[in-house]
């Protein structure tokens, strides 16, 4: 039988109905070449066996082939088809090559999903400075006070000083980077206070304390992200990716020289030259200042932003959003009936959104009473009458500390002052509101200071003090 010759260009392109020419040696198949009711031309490379016409699409024919398109020119169709038939031998067929090539078209379907994946994740994988953003965002997103300050102490300390550290992906800082940084900090001179930055600067051991502060804030700024990294909420929203396998600030030892804290008390006589410093001050300021005390040394953040939604006749409502929770717990205080007088001014001109209030239109910022107190301190201490120019922070050191003198249970001075709770227990069943303890020990507490105020004989108190060097 003679061998078919292979079609000529003017055979192929005016194809009636179907022409086919042989592909290479005999038994490899055919070319085929078949018009569509539309006109166009496809091609085809065909197997026939004794069991089976089988064809696979190679193009649509075309003299002139548009890019971006199945259109071939004859020669194109005829290397394919050339390509195919080899490869079709070698698999055993073209049902075994269809179905090697199926595998094949899945396993690289498979590679290129990973790398999409991958690619992905590159691009969302977060970097030291996103890190930072991320931790201070749900402190923020928890009602933490404390996040402005994180953010100030990430941005004056790490993101200023070290831009090119921070751009790196979070996964890549090492604890020698962050040596790095605190390092820093510690060669660092505190920074001068008042308006403008004019006062002299003032930090007892350098800013050693500074350090140590930053250096517990960045710790926990790896565990969140290292937590967040697998939490399904944060994958579900587009979060950034920490990829956070071990914290490098857990192998940085702790500053030394640092985590005193300001737990000076002062001692009963000098409590009473203040309680009698307060009568010099204006009423609503001396108001709110002997509150802050007869209320037993309440955070002052609390105190000063309790609304009039949160004030009864006979208790006040604070949110405390301190500490490790998730949402800010209520705090109740029962106003008792000194601490009633004493808040009189207070209560009865309502100038503000809440009783906490100096002037008309707004709550008293803390930084206003806490700059009170420290001027108490300065000019008690200059006069002689107390010992050192206390802070706010040493009155809550030292209402607690006389109230413990006074024989107040640790555990209603810790519901007082709202401290926090531990335990499974404290934490999530134990819902009574101790208000009974509470007044009653605020009722002794207020009879205690009216008597510092009148100058009356009061037990003496030894206070410890730590020893410093």
């Amino acid at each position: 039988m003679a061998r078919r010759a292979r079609l000529t260009e003017l055979e192929a392109y005016s194809v009636k109905t179907r022409r086919s020419e042989p592909v290479g040696a005999r038994g490899k198949g055919t070319l085929l070449l078949e018009r569509k009711s539309s006109g166009a031309i496809f091609g085809f490379y065909r197997e026939r066996t004794a069991s089976s016409d089988s064809r696979l699409p190679l193009g649509t024919l075309s003299r002139k082939p548009e890019a971006g398109t199945d259109q071939r020119t004859l020669g194109d169709l005829r290397a394919e088809a050339l390509r195919v038939a080899t490869e079709v031998g070698a698999a055993g067929g073209l049902a075994a090559y269809l179905e090697n090539r199926a595998q094949q078209e899945a396993a690289e379907a498979i590679e290129r999903a990973l790398r999409q994946r991958q690619a992905e994740d590159e691009a969302r994988r977060g970097t030291f400075a996103d890190l930072m953003q991320a931790y201070g965002d749900d402190l923020e997103r928890q009602g933490k006070v404390s996040h402005r300050k994180v953010r100030q102490l990430f941005k004056l300390h790490v993101e200023g000083p070290h831009p090119t550290l921070i751009a790196r992906q979070a996964a890549e800082i090492q604890p020698e980077d962050v040596q790095l940084i605190l390092a820093g900090v510690l060669n660092r001179q505190p920074r001068r206070r008042g308006i403008k930055n004019k006062a002299e600067a003032v930090a007892s051991n350098g800013m050693r304390t500074t350090c140590d502060e930053l250096r517990r804030y960045l710790k926990a700024a790896f565990n969140y992200a290292a937590r967040a990294h697998l939490s399904p909420e944060r994958l579900a929203e587009g979060g950034r990716l920490f990829a956070i396998s071990s914290n490098p600030v857990a192998l940085i030892p702790k500053i030394s020289g640092t985590g005193h804290g300001n737990t000076d008390s002062l001692e009963p006589g000098e409590l009473a030259e203040l309680l009698r410093y307060l009568d010099t001050l204006q009423e609503r300021h001396a108001a709110i200042a002997r509150a802050f005390l007869y209320f037993g040394g309440q955070r002052l953040r609390q105190l000063a932003a309790v609304p009039w939604e949160g004030v009864s006749d006979d208790a006040l409502v604070l949110l405390d959003p301190k500490g490790r929770k998730d949402s800010a717990w209520e705090h109740l205080l029962p106003i008792t009936a000194r601490l009633a007088e004493v808040m009189r001014p207070l209560l009865v001109n309502r100038i503000g959104p809440g009783p906490f209030a100096i002037e008309p239109g707004g709550t008293v910022h803390p930084d206003t009473i806490t700059k009170l107190f420290s001027v108490a301190g300065r000019e008690l201490a200059q006069a002689g009458q107390v010992r050192f120019a206390f802070t706010w922070k040493h009155l809550r050191a030292t209402c607690e500390t006389l109230l413990a003198a006074q024989g107040v249970p640790l555990e209603i001075r810790a519901w007082i002052l709202s401290h926090g709770r531990s335990g499974v227990q404290a934490k999530h069943y134990d819902r009574y509101a101790y208000l009974p303890e509470k007044r009653a020990a605020l009722e002794q507490w207020g009879r205690y200071l009216d008597n510092l105020h009148a100058g009356a004989q009061v037990d003496n108190v030894v206070l410890l003090s730590r020893r410093r060097g």
